[in-house]
């Protein structure tokens, strides 16, 4: 028998569709480029256009790979269904169910080879129909922790069995260590809220999917990811076929961090081993002024040494969410007066995004 031509042999083609922000963006690109650059794969990355960030932009565009195709969505008008004031899951959830609405055809229209599979993030299950119809199986990427993930296994069977407007209990997760209700958000336990609801909607589809991809580890979580192959509840559920792939970072900072890193580096070289504590709310977190206020108030007071990356506060929980890296504020106009001066040595104030990925920082 003749010999198979390697050129000849077409790779294996599979997308991806991540909601808006970059914590659902970062990990399933990530892994996007590995299937790349390891794996000898085809991606086409589909990017929800709509409240698309810059952040966003330099993050997708700053190494492109010949075989890793970005595929913009085309934008929609979500005037008349979002508000900045609107909950954050809700948000999400309308963006991309509007987005999705050329779902088939977009997918059709993908270059390459047959697609294989369809890589999605937890506010992506609307397309389920879509993929079931045209035979394509589809992997949920579950991004956050495998805390969360379990619980989110759990919940629907949770809201059956519960009654009441809100969870008032420890939450005991069958196989798990059970979870106070005051350390979970409010989309998981205030069953009046419309975060709630979608975030249900949500985790009673992550069954339909052909497996699931967590961004997580043995080691660092054994009891939740043990209780997920072992436990008789998400046996019985039955649970697709759970793979811990984490962690999944980004192994290349945008530029504009690297201009950062040498001054961070140099001021944490000069501090105390284990001394130094990082403050940050993530690259959708914000703080109104009030309690933007009282954070700095308190740092200072502590004479704590100390990292801190800021954002320019708003009375929306949410509202960097949607335009993270837009633009480059002074801190100094939103922080206590003098206090970048009086802090100086013992703090170091960052404004929007801090380097993390080149230098694995030992406060």
């Amino acid at each position: 028998m003749g010999s198979i031509d390697n050129e000849t042999t077409p790779k294996p083609h599979v997308a991806f569709l991540s909601s808006p922000g970059m914590g659902h963006i970062t990990p399933l690109f990530e892994l996007a480029i590995r299937l790349v650059t390891q794996h000898d794969f085809q991606v086409s990355f589909l990017v929800i256009t709509t409240a698309f960030t810059p952040a966003q932009s330099k993050y997708l565009n700053a190494n492109p790979h010949p075989d890793l195709h970005i595929v913009d969505l085309p934008p929609v008008d979500m005037s008349g269904l979002v508000s900045d004031d609107m909950e954050l899951g809700t948000r999400l959830s309308l963006i991309v169910q509007e987005s999705i609405r050329p779902f088939r055809s977009i997918l059709s229209e993908l270059k390459g080879p047959k697609l294989r599979a369809l890589v999605i993030d937890i506010f992506c299950t609307g397309v389920f129909e879509i993929c079931n119809e045209l035979a394509i199986p589809i992997y949920s990427f579950f991004t956050a922790s495998g805390v969360l993930f379990t619980l989110s296994l759990y919940l629907p069977s949770m809201d059956r069995e519960v009654e009441g407007d809100q969870y008032v209990e420890t939450v005991k997760v069958p196989g798990c260590n059970p979870i106070r209700i005051q350390d979970l958000q409010e989309p998981v336990w205030n069953r009046n809220s419309d975060d709630y609801k979608w975030y249900l909607f949500h985790c009673r589809r992550l069954f339909m999917a052909t497996g699931i991809f967590i961004n997580t580890w043995e080691d660092l979580e054994p009891v939740s990811l043990k209780a997920v192959k072992h436990e008789p509840f998400f046996l019985n559920i039955p649970t697709p076929p759970v793979h811990p792939i984490g962690p999944l970072v980004k192994q290349i900072e945008p530029a504009v961090m690297v201009k950062y890193e040498k001054e961070m580096i140099a001021w944490l070289d000069k501090q105390p081993k284990d001394s130094v504590l990082y403050v940050s709310f993530g690259s959708g977190g914000t703080l109104t002024r009030e309690q933007l206020t009282e954070l700095a108030w308190g740092l200072e007071l502590s004479r704590q040494r100390f990292i801190m990356v800021v954002r320019k506060p708003s009375d929306y929980a949410a509202a960097t969410f949607f335009n993270v890296g837009s633009e480059s504020d002074d801190p100094r106009t939103y922080l206590p007066d003098g206090f970048i001066e009086r802090t100086k040595g013992v703090g170091l104030v960052v404004s929007s995004w801090a380097p993390q990925v080149s230098g694995i920082y030992i406060f």
